[in-house]
């Protein structure tokens, strides 16, 4: 159903654009129902995106599996990206670099006539403390909004940490190095492949971090 990734390489690369940070890795604080073992070498450079590099790693339509049609990703200006991500996670994104959606939509409609949705966020910050801070914010501000009807949905798609959790709407919040990555579906079930999806993404961000183009 999903492409198969090829060639990742444990670790990644600091994106060129962006100074080097300190030897600092990002397991300090992860929280979550599912937090994945990120098992670095910590002198290897934390994984941040530039925003071109985000333009890049998004899911695209070509990567829409069977059944679902992707669409074009979108862009703000700086300050109404920053002004997103701020309402976003609650924070005041300390360290932001850029930001970027998109979605699929499942071609099939689902029993009430209605087109499911499933929404793709990539935020990027200078560190993985960053992105970490608006994980908590994001996450916090998402499960307060579920409520009781948050149910535990176990995840584990390559991140250094992730909490996902499903009732009315599900959501996935993932950090990878200074990558904060978000999946928000609307009229979808919890049985969809969530876990295929945010691998894909995952997996997106990864190869991009490699210098490689992810639709290759």
């Amino acid at each position: 159903m999903f492409r198969s990734v090829r060639g990742i390489v444990t670790g990644a690369v600091l994106a060129a654009s962006l100074a080097a940070c300190g030897s600092g890795g990002g397991s300090g604080g992860d929280t979550g129902n599912g937090a994945d073992q990120g098992g670095g070498d910590q002198q290897k450079a934390p994984l941040v995106l530039a925003a071109d590099q985000v333009r890049t790693a998004l899911v695209s339509k070509s990567s829409a599996p069977e059944g679902w049609k992707g669409r074009s990703p979108k862009f703000l200006s700086p300050n109404d990206a920053l002004r997103k991500c701020q309402d976003t996670t609650e924070t005041n994104c300390g360290g932001f670099v850029s930001y970027g959606n998109t979605y699929f939509l499942k071609e099939k409609q689902n029993a009430e006539g209605r087109t499911g949705h499933l929404y793709f966020t990539l935020f990027s910050f200078k560190t993985p403390e960053d992105a970490q801070a608006a994980m908590k914010g994001l996450t916090k501000r998402e499960r307060h909004k579920a409520g009781a009807d948050a149910k535990p949905l176990q995840i584990s798609a390559g991140a250094e940490a992730t909490d996902a959790f499903t009732g009315k709407h599900t959501e996935v919040h993932m950090r990878l190095g200074g990558v904060l990555i978000r999946l928000e579906s609307t009229d979808l079930t919890d049985s969809e492949p969530y876990a295929d999806f945010a691998k894909l993404q995952i997996d997106r961000i990864k190869k991009v971090a490699e210098g490689k183009n992810p639709d290759a």
